[in-house]
């Protein structure tokens, strides 16, 4: 008789300890990651400061957020890599933008090089549903329980509507490809009044007397960039609506394209004034400020419209309980040879992105240290998921309401399956005139 209440009384307290256990930390819980290449605080704090960013703002004081400690090389594929399998360059492969293949020909990386597993490839084999789109280097596609729109669909706007057929093993599965042509769209005008950005080339035109857009490529390319952002973002507003998924994933670039050729935007006095004080080393922390401001002005409707773009995913009544997560692979910095984010002085550390979580069980405040790395273990983390114990990063605990025992294991190269990669000189070429219209390969 005396042992049926003690029984009772041990279960009592381990369903308390349970319930407990439970209020800190998450079941299953659905992650969103938005990568936004090449924003940086730096030139988003003016406008944060003066109101225009209202949004960002309000997320950012409601998060754990700090800037994202990058390396070099910064180059988008080899971070964002990074960002997704916790790794280093040396230990998942992509070393570049390209390679050189028999007799020197440049070929651009894609996933069939890839050694390593990135994170929806290790949730897949978690029983994990995944969708990802645009992310670098995900050509050919991984066949995931899932949806993948791989960074090669986007040149589907470069394409004439009969040859787009082609691209249709840019995604998987690859009936989706029907589905998302309707957000293919080549009006230009109608788009870019639509995302209320300016038409920076006629500005460029407008402001300096003689020029022409055709003198910077990146600038007369212009309006495609436009045109696959509004794309990229449609095609993954819609299948963040329309798909269950536990772990989303988008790459928007609009901001680093538009710093490649910000320079040119800008009073070219004041820009002589600051490359000359630079080279004399008489550039002071106030022209930094000054330079900053400058820039954010040419920068604000792009960074209006990514607002807008991570608003319409937190506010969205169905992500209420989801983990959000807004990075970028880098920064960009003023030198003596201009600004950018791929010639910085050997002695100058790689300008860093950003970071910024949030979710239920998050804590607000800025974090001291957050690398590329942490990224892929934290998520792994939230799932309660053993982290990949070769990852050069670690779970951004103190980022969190909630502690587990962290555990480990090695996620095999084997739990990798991707589409047959079928070789396109002609999107080759167009990805490698684009490269050098960026100044990233000669």
């Amino acid at each position: 008789m005396t042992l049926r209440p003690l029984a009772n009384l041990v279960t009592l307290v381990s369903l308390l300890s349970g319930l407990s256990a439970c209020e800190h930390e998450p079941g299953k819980p659905k992650v969103v990651v938005l990568g936004f290449d090449g924003a940086n605080w730096e030139t988003m704090e003016p406008l944060i400061a003066a109101g225009k960013l209202p949004f960002l703002r309000k997320l950012r004081d409601e998060a754990a957020w700090g800037s994202l400690t990058t390396f070099k090389p910064t180059k988008s594929p080899v971070i964002w890599t990074s960002i997704a399998t916790g790794k280093s360059m040396m230990k998942h492969g992509i070393l570049d933008f390209v390679y050189l293949k028999q007799k020197g020909l440049q070929v651009p990386y894609s996933n069939s090089e890839k050694r390593e597993p990135s994170i929806w490839q290790i949730l897949n084999a978690t029983g994990h549903r995944s969708v990802v789109v645009n992310w670098f280097v995900t050509y050919p596609p991984d066949e995931i329980n899932g949806v993948v729109v791989s960074n090669r669909f986007r040149k589907t706007l470069l394409l004439q509507n009969e040859r787009a057929e082609r691209m249709r093993d840019s995604i998987h599965p690859e009936e989706y490809f029907d589905e998302l042509q309707q957000f293919v769209s080549l009006d230009y005008e109608d788009i870019r009044a639509a995302k209320e950005l300016p038409d920076l080339a006629e500005d460029y035109e407008d402001m300096v007397p003689g020029a022409s857009r055709k003198d910077i490529r990146v600038l007369a390319d212009y309006w495609i960039y436009v045109l696959q952002e509004s794309m990229i973002e449609r095609v993954a507003t819609h299948l963040a609506k329309t798909e269950d998924f536990d772990f989303f994933a988008s790459y928007f670039r609009l901001p680093d394209i538009v710093q490649h050729f910000a320079l040119e935007l800008l009073d070219p006095l004041s820009v002589e004034r600051d490359i000359a004080a630079l080279r004399a080393d008489k550039f002071s922390e106030e022209d930094l400020v000054a330079f900053r401001k400058r820039m954010s002005e040419v920068l604000e409707p792009f960074y209006r419209y990514m607002e807008s773009i991570v608003k319409s995913y937190v506010t969205d009544p169905r992500f209420e309980d989801a983990y959000f997560f807004l990075v970028s692979d880098h920064g960009f910095s003023l030198h003596a040879g201009g600004y950018d984010h791929y010639h910085i002085p050997e002695a100058d550390p790689a300008p860093d992105g950003i970071f910024l979580m949030k979710g239920p069980m998050t804590k607000a405040g800025r974090l001291a240290s957050v690398n590329v790395y942490d990224v892929a273990p934290t998520i792994l983390y939230l799932y309660g998921l053993p982290i990949g114990e070769e990852m050069d990063g670690a779970p951004l605990r103190a980022a969190l309401q909630f502690k587990r025992e962290v555990e480990y294991r090695r996620y095999l190269p084997g739990i990798m399956h991707s589409k047959e990669n079928r070789p396109d000189d002609e999107l080759n070429q167009k990805t490698l005139e684009e490269l050098r219209s960026l100044g990233y390969i000669q």
